[in-house]
């Protein structure tokens, strides 16, 4: 997808025209609708960028990449966890987990995707979220303490399953809700945008075209297999946003991978949930159970 600027911002609205606007540009302009679509989609507003307010132990810093500037959060000693997040997420979402680790004797990074929070404002395509994973996962292997398992939320545990293998042999995953049909899951967050029916079916038709030639090879399930052996998958019941039953049907394919179903939560809060806790424990080999995430770290 080509690369664009940040649209102007309107108060109050997810769009940056109106649907008539919408409709006119699209037949008048096309390669104008596509881009401005793509800047909808992969560049989430400024607005919807979290201050982040850094806890107490935190370091924040830039790490520079050929493609860009990705804020990034460390905290804690030890072998190192990679947090990585999904399309509209961003690295403070893993922040409870990263606070639970660092009292387990662990370290922890996570980063901001280019075009999500405080990372330089450019389009995160898939194939730009998996470079970025790429590139801090083989930071952090070199680094003295080692890289000792990653962690993926969403769109976020596709970039871990497309990183370099050689990064990956026997490394722990831990992914949560993670999205088994990118496709069907772009398509919704394309319908969500409410633009009018015809221009949501142009874009979509240039998109299915784009996944034949650059999307299917990246999707989760036929990367996954490969690490079925080292993987657990967190999915919510609830989740509404990606079946939970991809991920059963997943395992139960490849029953080496360690499903764990929770109920109650959703897409989002499923992450710092203390279910989630407790299995990433596990996932880690770390036996003690005496923190309890929900009080001492989501409440401290």
């Amino acid at each position: 997808m080509e690369k664009t600027s940040p649209l102007p911002k309107k108060p109050g609205s997810s769009s940056f025209f109106s649907k008539s606007k919408a409709r006119l540009l699209g037949k008048l302009a096309p390669g104008l609708a596509n881009n401005q679509i793509d800047s909808m989609l992969l560049i989430p507003k400024a607005a919807d960028s979290k201050t982040v307010r850094l806890p107490r132990g935190f370091e924040q810093y830039v790490i520079k990449t050929s493609d860009g500037k990705l804020q990034a959060y460390s905290t804690g000693r030890g072998p190192s966890v990679v947090f990585v997040h999904g399309w509209g997420g961003g690295a403070h979402q893993f922040f409870p987990l990263m606070r639970g680790l660092a009292r387990c004797g662990f370290s922890s990074l996570a980063f901001d995707q280019l075009g999500h929070g405080l990372s330089d404002r450019k389009p995160a395509t898939l194939q730009q979220s998996i470079a970025s994973c790429n590139f801090v996962l083989n930071q952090v292997r070199k680094a003295d303490d080692g890289l000792c398992a990653a962690v993926g939320h969403a769109t976020g545990c596709i970039a871990i399953a497309n990183a370099n293998p050689e990064f990956l042999k026997d490394l722990p995953l831990f992914l949560i809700a993670p999205i088994f049909n990118y496709k069907l899951y772009f398509l919704k967050r394309l319908v969500n945008l409410g633009l009018p029916a015809d221009v949501v079916k142009q874009y979509a038709n240039r998109f299915s075209k784009t996944y034949r030639s650059e999307y299917h090879k990246l999707e989760l399930a036929s990367k996954l297999a490969s690490y079925a052996d080292v993987t657990a998958i967190a999915h919510d019941e609830s989740d509404s946003e990606s079946a939970v039953a991809d991920s059963i049907d997943f395992c139960n394919k490849y029953p080496p991978t360690r499903l764990m179903v929770t109920k109650d939560t959703d897409h989002v809060r499923v992450i710092n949930s203390e279910s989630v806790w407790q299995e990433l424990k596990k996932h880690l080999n770390y036996d003690d159970t005496t923190i309890n995430f929900t009080m001492e770290i989501m409440g401290g």
